[in-house]
């Protein structure tokens, strides 16, 4: 397990130019959804050092804040951006400001937070025919086919119980509450490499906001959890756990 530092990074982003970024990357706007172009103008500006997972919050009709988490400062980051990144991607980003600040050393055994994170809750099953490649299933309607037309199955309930086993990884934390406060069924960009040319193609995920109180059950593995995230796609704007102490009074 690695020891090194992990920080959590802050940035804004300008829309419009975000756009031009992808149009003259070459990226079809009638399947690119905005995490997958995100995740495309990170990995063009900061390479492998791009933070994953992290989350996107709308602030003004222009701008877009970006959170993630990263194993470079703020520094590193932008001056790997000036220094090798296409100027196309650096006019997408307000380099000025871009921060970051260290995550604890250290996560104290049995100290409570409560947590934010928004997940996209699926399993991979086995292709049903041969040579089917495998897909990905919402969870929920995984379940309902599970237990059939006739036996109730409570989407939240589903969820909770999916999110508490992520948390739970290598007996990171314990989940002591959770609550879904959005979901949707999300268009989402994703390449296909199953075929001899790689392209890109869009499938339908659940996409669900969940609000909770955790339990830090091994410091080790929950320093682990923040860094690797909750769930699958992580690299386009899911899994990022936001945390904040158990003792403050917000909703």
């Amino acid at each position: 397990m690695s020891d090194a530092p992990i920080f959590m990074l802050r940035a804004e982003f300008d829309q419009p130019a975000l756009m031009r970024f992808a149009v003259r990357s070459g990226l079809n706007l009638r399947i690119a959804d905005g995490g997958y172009i995100l995740h495309a103008a990170l990995r063009a500006l900061f390479g492998d050092a791009a933070p994953l997972p992290f989350v996107v919050h709308d602030c003004r009709a222009r701008r877009l804040t970006l959170f993630g988490y990263t194993l470079c400062s703020h520094r590193e980051l932008v001056d790997r951006a000036r220094a090798t990144a296409d100027p196309l991607a650096t006019s997408a980003v307000d380099l000025e400001s871009i921060c970051s600040k260290p995550m604890p050393d250290t996560w104290r055994s049995g100290a409570s937070y409560h947590f934010e994170t928004r997940v996209c809750p699926v399993v991979r099953i086995s292709g049903r025919a041969a040579g089917e490649k495998p897909r990905e299933v919402d969870l929920f309607i995984h379940r309902c086919l599970r237990v059939g037309p006739d036996t109730f199955v409570d989407r939240q309930a589903v969820y909770r119980e999916w999110l508490a086993g992520e948390l739970g990884r290598g007996g990171a934390a314990r989940m002591r509450d959770a609550r879904m406060v959005r979901f949707r069924r999300q268009s989402l960009a994703r390449r296909d490499r199953s075929g001899s040319q790689s392209r890109l193609e869009r499938c339908e995920r659940p996409d669900a906001t969940v609000e909770g109180l955790l339990e830090v059950a091994s410091p080790a593995a929950f320093a682990a959890l923040l860094r690797r995230g909750v769930g699958r796609h992580r690299a386009f704007g899911f899994g990022m756990l936001l945390l904040r102490p158990a003792g403050d009074g917000h909703a």
